[in-house]
């Protein structure tokens, strides 16, 4: 789903995301072999859905990424083409 035709997208909300998204990533780095790691997993999928869904479509930088297995197919579908 993308955001409604005509609605301008929220540019201060999704920077402060895609900063979460670097947190995640990061954390996610640190907890890898834990247990932990699949919370921050999810956590990291669901924050990137929504960011997509709010009309986001630029690529991440590779610091804010997980391993490419785990970003979430919408993420992956957005550069196929490329």
């Amino acid at each position: 789903m993308s955001p409604a035709p005509g609605l301008p997208v929220d540019e201060t909300l999704l920077k402060a995301m895609e900063h979460k998204l670097s947190d995640l990533a990061a954390l996610w780095r640190s907890h890898r072999a834990t247990p932990e790691a699949e919370t921050i997993t999810r956590q990291y999928q669901a924050v990137l859905r929504c960011m997509i869904e709010l009309g986001f479509r630029a690529p991440l930088d590779v610091d804010s990424e997980l391993p490419n297995r785990l970003m979430p197919a919408e993420y992956v579908d957005l550069f196929k083409s490329r």
